[in-house]
């Protein structure tokens, strides 16, 4: 006769992945603030509008290393916010779906734009790398010209026709988390305050290159925005309690 094996219920399996997708989303709100908050403290000033060409590729120039750093870890905060963000959305599903979809359609969108962004400066830390005297010339860097590249960026950064589709892509990104934030808090997940501080400060990191403690303060409302609902997703003992968990 053939063997029989125990089936789990459907709704066990359903359960136990719930659980998984929780924790999971859950460790992404803890490690992705945490690599923003590192990157802002590590990045070397600059602006990035088209009259700051000259800041933007000297601190790629003057301080590569710390560019490199800090810009990696901007690419990385995106690939694991991305990973959190869906986390905070599952709890909005729940009682407000339509906040919650069209929330993660626009953020969804947004993250491109993001992606394209650290593209660019990456651009820009090859322009710096490369450049004769750069601080990782010789087998790591290269013999390229400096007044050269100083004009291949200023003529970047004021390329209307990469520019507006890049950060009008990306503004769709702040657009989804402010839906987001509003299925936070009408969810009872967190206070509107609470709730509004991933998009401010996700803005505030674009926003504030050029001024430290500023960029500084916007990775600490990140942080504060993620961190704690992350925790309490993972005191929660399972799924059925996750968003009373996060609401208290």
């Amino acid at each position: 006769m053939a063997a029989t094996h125990a089936v789990p219920p459907a709704g066990a399996v359903a359960r136990s992945y719930e659980h998984t997708e929780r924790v999971v989303c859950a460790i992404f709100m803890l490690v992705s603030p945490l690599i923003l908050l590192v990157a802002t403290i590590v990045h070397p000033k600059h602006g990035i509008a088209k009259t700051d060409g000259a800041e933007y590729y000297g601190a790629a120039y003057e301080h590569t290393t710390r560019f490199y750093i800090a810009h990696t870890g901007y690419f990385l905060t995106g690939v694991t916010l991305i990973v959190a963000f869906i986390g905070m959305n599952r709890l909005v599903r729940p009682t407000h779906p339509k906040a919650a979809f069209w929330g993660l359609v626009l953020s969804a969108m947004g993250f491109v734009g993001w992606g394209a962004i650290d593209g660019m400066d990456f651009m820009t830390f090859n322009a710096g790398r490369f450049t004769a005297g750069s601080q990782w010339a010789g087998s790591l860097g290269g013999s390229l010209d400096h007044n050269t590249m100083q004009t291949y960026i200023d003529n970047a950064l004021g390329d209307n026709f990469v520019l507006i589709p890049v950060f009008g892509v990306f503004f769709l990104l702040i657009i989804g988390l402010v839906v987001n934030a509003v299925g936070l808090h009408r969810s009872g997940i967190v206070n509107f305050f609470h709730a509004l501080l991933l998009p401010i400060g996700v803005t505030g990191v674009i926003s504030f290159l050029d001024y430290p403690p500023l960029e500084i303060g916007s990775g600490l409302c990140v942080c504060a925005a993620v961190i704690p609902i992350g925790v309490r997703q993972l005191r929660a003992r399972h799924d059925a309690t996750a968003a009373q968990a996060a609401a208290s």
